[in-house]
């Protein structure tokens, strides 16, 4: 019986040990800023949101935000929006993420990072996800916020 407490001790001890270690790595060191953004599809400056696929550069955010068409499962409302600020060194004056020509990529001027617009994940050089913010789509506007 000691044993078998003594063995509950120690898996309880490495299991709280890696959740905390685990949420750690979730925490994200970035400005929290409030906005609040309508963006209008019958804007022509945001033609490009009209097909999948389709990004623009909008203001809102810490550094701007990147307005993205994903169109996942057939959903044609499906948007993303992520602030242009480079996750990893969002500090620093040129990490203000740029699009990719073929639009799959959000770059990062200063040191290259990579992230996939879709969802924001990391891709090329980088290590945590893009900062992604609410977005809503009434079937004219999409709204963004904070």
């Amino acid at each position: 019986m000691h044993s078998f407490s003594r063995l509950s001790y120690i898996l309880t001890l490495i299991f709280v040990t890696v959740a905390s270690g685990c949420e750690k790595n979730n925490q994200r060191d970035f400005p929290v800023v409030s906005f609040d953004e309508y963006i209008y599809l019958n804007n022509p400056s945001n033609i490009e949101l009209q097909s999948p696929g389709g990004a623009i550069y909008n203001p809102g955010g810490y550094r701007g935000l990147i307005i993205f068409r994903r169109y996942a499962n057939n959903d044609a409302s499906d948007f993303a929006a992520f602030d242009r600020a480079c996750p990893t060194h969002y500090q620093e004056d040129c990490s203000e993420l740029e699009l990719s020509d073929d639009r799959v990529f959000a770059e990062c001027p200063c040191h290259g990072e990579k992230y996939l617009l879709f969802d924001g994940s990391p891709g090329e050089n980088a290590v945590i996800s893009m900062v992604e913010y609410r977005c809503t789509f009434d079937g004219a506007i999409i709204r963004v916020r904070n």
